[in-house]
């Protein structure tokens, strides 16, 4: 997959979600040999991934008529889930609570852990300042996947986690994970108001972001 000039991201069809014709010839989907087809098809047909996606599209169904909440909670009920992490940002922990008592009055059990649990600085974890000041504690997700994972947790709700964070607590989680909230500050966690201001008042500042990455003049400490 050498060429990813065209993805579905450049497509204006819709044959694929709404059957109206033909693909385009370039799709995607033609990248795929009959072998990954058949392995994808495969794998699904694994009794822990089978369960899931009947789950999924049981809950996907209803989407339209329901919070992500409500989601959340169908879902967790429909795999047969009986305890549930809550991987929390210390400030979402309200939310978080409020959440719990949800999934409880629901029949579930619920364990959370917050992500400064331990409460590490940088040189804790290997990642001291050039100017060798502790800074402020940094988060935790890779104790947190641990902690839930000896609580045997069966789904684990991701609420809030950093950027990054959530990229180690997902890799590491020992039971399958769902995001409730994506944290961003600036938007009150709608992270698609940043996609959406894109091309309105926030532009300037987004555009500054955009030349730092692709620049390299990103701070790195």
């Amino acid at each position: 997959m050498d060429d990813i000039r065209f993805s579905c991201l450049s497509c204006t069809g819709e044959a694929c979600e709404f059957e109206t014709g033909g693909n385009p010839p370039q799709c995607v989907e033609g990248l795929a040999s009959d072998a990954v087809k058949q392995e994808v098809h495969d794998r699904y047909r694994e009794p822990d991934n089978h369960r899931i996606m009947k789950a999924a599209a049981l809950t996907s169904a209803r989407c339209g008529n329901l919070t992500r909440v409500q989601e959340t909670m169908e879902f967790a009920a429909r795999i047969g889930a009986r305890r549930i992490g809550v991987a929390t940002c210390t400030m979402l922990l309200e939310e978080s609570r409020i959440l719990r008592k949800l999934l409880e009055n629901a029949g579930f059990e619920v364990f959370g852990v917050a992500c400064k649990v331990e409460g590490n600085h940088r040189s804790d974890l290997g990642l001291p300042q050039a100017d060798g000041a502790e800074g402020s504690v940094l988060c935790n997700p890779l104790m947190q996947a641990r902690l839930l994972e000896e609580a045997h947790t069966d789904l684990n709700i991701v609420m809030g986690l950093c950027v990054g964070h959530d990229a180690l607590f997902y890799r590491y989680s020992h039971a399958p994970v769902t995001t409730l909230v994506t944290k961003d500050h600036v938007t009150g966690h709608n992270a698609c108001a940043g996609l959406y201001a894109s091309k309105s008042v926030y532009r300037k500042r987004l555009r500054e972001t955009v030349e730092a990455c692709r620049e390299g003049t990103l701070p790195m400490e």
